[in-house]
């Protein structure tokens, strides 16, 4: 189903959390600080990103992004699974699954409206707070966490990853640890390393969100 497959690669592309991470962290990070309840009345809001198609909303307790947009495909792309109905594009005849659409001429033009909760407090994920910096802890497995800086500067709101060899290469320096080859890498810095790693541009990969008007 061509369609269902271009929505899914376009999610997966645009989606924060959807990679398995090339760092993770013996537990949450930065180490020896407390975990916020809830995610203060500075951060909450809706946020448009700057690669389009999509709005963040970090609520209380959880982020969610919504992805809203036109999806735009030819007749021809159509496989033999595949027909149309009027107003509506069957797209698996066995089943009878279907989508509305707009035809254009030749073109289909089907509206993609889909929520995605990334992130939730109350689900196996630890909040903290260091330096101004606002860390997203989240388990993927037994002490295993993958973390997210999110900062939030005059209206923009910039959430960063671990993602290049160079930051690897940057951890094991600061830890003096470099026995860890197999990904994903994984460290348990003291918070003053932690520290440095961020100070010396750790969270290098960052996709920026644009505050919306309430």
């Amino acid at each position: 189903m061509r369609p269902l497959k271009a929505f899914l690669s376009i999610i997966l592309l645009t989606c924060l959390f959807s990679c398995d991470p090339l760092v993770t962290f013996k537990g949450p990070q930065p180490p020896d600080t407390k975990n916020l309840t809830k995610f203060p009345r500075r951060l909450q809001g809706d946020y448009l990103s700057l690669a389009g198609n999509s709005v963040l909303s970090i609520k209380e307790s959880i982020i969610q992004r919504t992805y809203d947009y036109d999806l735009k495909m030819h007749v021809n792309e159509l496989d033999s699974n595949q027909t149309i109905s009027g107003d509506t594009l069957i797209i698996d005849l066995e089943n009878g699954d279907r989508k509305p659409i707009i035809r254009e001429g030749d073109s289909l033009i089907e509206h993609v409206h889909f929520v995605d909760t990334i992130y939730d407090i109350i689900f196996l994920h630890t909040l903290r707070k260091f330096r101004g910096h606002y860390f997203l802890n989240i388990q993927v497995g037994n002490e295993s966490w993958e973390v997210k800086k999110v900062q939030l500067t005059k209206g923009k709101l910039t959430i960063s990853s671990i993602t290049t060899q160079e930051e690897v290469q940057k951890l094991k320096e600061i830890t003096e640890d470099e026995s860890d080859t197999v990904v994903p890498y994984t460290f348990a810095p003291t918070k003053k390393q932690f520290r440095k790693f961020v100070k010396s541009e750790g969270f290098s990969d960052s996709e920026v969100f644009v505050r919306m008007k309430r």
